[in-house]
């Protein structure tokens, strides 16, 4: 090893923030900070979260999450046939109905009547509301068209022999972990099944944590499992990103040096080693602390290399997580509404290996200072892309631009992307 390096780490031995980070990547109580759920296990959480009368200490809630995005989302899209049962669920139960309501009647079934072997993943029932939820989650992996016809005529056809169901109202919901706003023509089944992603879990956690802060510890597992199906982070987690971020920046060398060993060569490595070097038994000592390293290791480069790349760019208007990332346009900082940006650009990774990328505009009125605001910066973006004039009710669009961009074509995207959006705002500046 050269001097060089050895320089590199003892510095990042000594700076402070490594302690901490330690400290906050300590494995607790949690018990999905030691194992890692197959895609049944899934199913079965989201059963956990979704029955009121489990013991998650949140009774109805999840549920009444799920349906309160579930109806937005219905009543933005285009594709879902509004003469399909789907469709004509979310009509008859808008947000208003939602939140009024109580679903405390409401259970969890695995299967009703399906073929183990083609069992729809969840169905809620709620005999006192007379519905039924059918759920199909994929966390990853695509749904199909044979597919989810296959499950809505097996479905049916069982509802209508049952006479306990023959008055129940029916939703198909197709949940998918990555699912961001894709282009609705291209989804499997859209006029049937309403596609919707994770990310109303994360009203779940919010609202989970303010009851771990209440003394209610059954909550912990709430805030922890939606922590790690949506791009949620808590405060803890926050920190933890945010100090790995800095320490990518500050420790690069001595950081690529400890995550060029894996794992198990490095436990080989020290099987056999006389004298083990400082570095492999610091790496074995902090397996969670090398585990972030590593997740945060591709978007803390890629933010790196973009702040480096883009003309104005700051740090204060870049934000990104372990898989995530939002960038608030050049010169679009001055909306900013001490929270968030009311148009930002999303990057995320599209495929498992994280090589590709997915970029996405978004517009959120909610982030917005006032409802005036909102609709002014939806005009302008609707000349960069006319998708941002369709739902014109929709609170929120997000327009996916590129998907399966690789890191090069990445960092041509974003300049040009951000160029355009500049000029957008330049023009009308001039012409009001």
């Amino acid at each position: 090893m050269t001097a060089d390096i050895e320089e590199a780490l003892e510095a990042f031995f000594i700076d402070p923030r490594v302690g901490e980070l330690c400290e906050l990547l300590r494995t607790s109580d949690d018990l999905l900070d030691v194992i890692n759920l197959s895609e049944n296990q899934h199913s079965s959480m989201l059963a956990w979260l979704l029955d009121p009368r489990e013991g998650h200490g949140q009774g109805d809630q999840i549920l009444r999450d799920l349906l309160i995005a579930a109806t937005t989302s219905a009543r933005s899209t285009a594709v879902l046939d509004g003469r399909g049962r789907t469709s004509r669920f979310f009509s008859a139960w808008p947000p208003s109905r939602i939140r009024t309501a109580t679903f405390g009647s409401a259970f969890v079934a695995l299967e009703l009547g399906i073929n183990a072997r083609e069992r729809v993943d969840l169905f809620v029932i709620d005999p006192q509301n007379h519905f039924i939820l059918v759920i199909e989650n994929k966390a990853g992996m695509n749904h199909s068209d044979h597919q989810l016809d296959s499950y809505k005529t097996k479905f049916d056809d069982i509802a209508s022999s049952n006479s306990n169901l023959k008055d129940y109202d029916c939703a198909f919901i197709a949940l998918d972990r990555y699912f961001q706003g894709d282009d609705e023509k291209e989804l499997p089944s859209a006029s049937t099944w309403l596609h919707i992603g994770y990310e109303w879990l994360q009203v779940s956690a919010n609202r989970a944590l303010m009851h771990m802060e209440r003394g209610n510890n059954a909550a912990r597992l709430v805030v922890s499992y939606c922590n790690r199906q949506t791009d949620w982070d808590s405060p803890q987690s926050k920190r933890s990103i945010e100090l790995a971020s800095a320490l990518h920046h500050d420790h690069s060398d001595a950081i690529k040096r400890l995550l060029s060993m894996s794992i198990k060569r490095i436990e080989t490595e020290w099987l056999s080693s006389r004298a083990p070097p400082a570095e492999l038994e610091f790496m074995l000592q902090n397996r969670s602390l090398g585990d972030l390293l590593r997740e945060t290791q591709g978007m803390a480069s890629v933010a790196s290399s973009l702040l480096a790349r883009v003309p104005g760019l700051t740090t204060d208007s870049l934000e990104h997580g372990r898989v995530w990332m939002d960038i608030c346009p050049t010169g679009w900082e001055r909306y900013f509404n001490g929270d968030w940006w009311p148009v930002y650009l999303s990057i995320t990774y599209s495929n498992k290996d994280r090589t590709q990328f997915r970029v996405s505009l978004v517009w959120n009125s909610h982030h917005a200072r006032s409802e005036a605001e909102a609709k002014q910066l939806r005009g302008l973006l609707a000349e960069y892309d006319p998708r941002f004039s369709t739902h014109s009710d929709a609170s929120r669009r997000w327009i996916v631009l590129d998907k399966n961009l690789s890191l090069q074509e990445l960092f041509h995207r974003v300049p040009e992307v951000f160029v355009r959006l500049k000029n957008l705002l330049e023009v009308s500046s001039v012409n009001p």
